[in-house]
């Protein structure tokens, strides 16, 4: 697989992460933001740029010369995924209150730390060459389901901002 290939996971999302900021002027109200807009607009941005960065991984490694750049980016973003769950986890506790917390929807929490957890799973497996998962693959996989969250999260920025 050509290390360009991922270059429209890159664009896909900045517009996601760049459109942010549009949103976030257009529902303030005096200035402010709520407590839950802010916790949703962060993790947004973090697997937004998770996305962004780890798509750009293998054409690094590419120009460094590296020859194993599918497994390299895979490593690199087993250790984003879990700073993301680490990150979502602790911006919840630091940015609302345990009152504020219990209006976050379960389906969307299970979905962030049950995905990212199965994708950190499933990259392993790959770079350890279990069951047979192609490390491109599974490295592919977890970069989409980074968009996929960050656009559910922004879809819901939208609506209930």
């Amino acid at each position: 697989m050509d290390p360009s290939s991922t270059a429209p996971i890159t664009e896909f999302a900045i517009v996601v992460a760049g459109f942010t900021g549009l949103v976030l002027a257009l529902g303030s109200q005096e200035g402010k933001t709520k407590p839950l807009v802010k916790l949703r607009t962060v993790t947004m941005l973090f697997y937004a740029f998770t996305a962004a960065f780890g798509s750009l991984l293998p054409t690094l490694w590419l120009s460094l010369g590296v020859d194993a750049i599918w497994q390299y980016s895979s490593y690199v973003l087993v250790v984003l995924l879990v700073a993301n769950m680490a990150a979502t986890f602790v911006s919840s506790r630091v940015l609302l209150t345990s009152e504020e917390r219990g209006h976050l929807a379960t389906w969307m929490w299970l979905l962030v730390m049950v995905g990212n957890t199965l994708f950190v799973i499933i990259l392993v497996a790959a770079l350890t060459g279990l069951f047979g998962i192609a490390v491109e693959g599974a490295f592919i996989g977890a970069l989409i389901w980074q968009l996929v969250l960050s656009s559910i999260l922004f879809t819901r920025l939208i609506l209930q901002g």
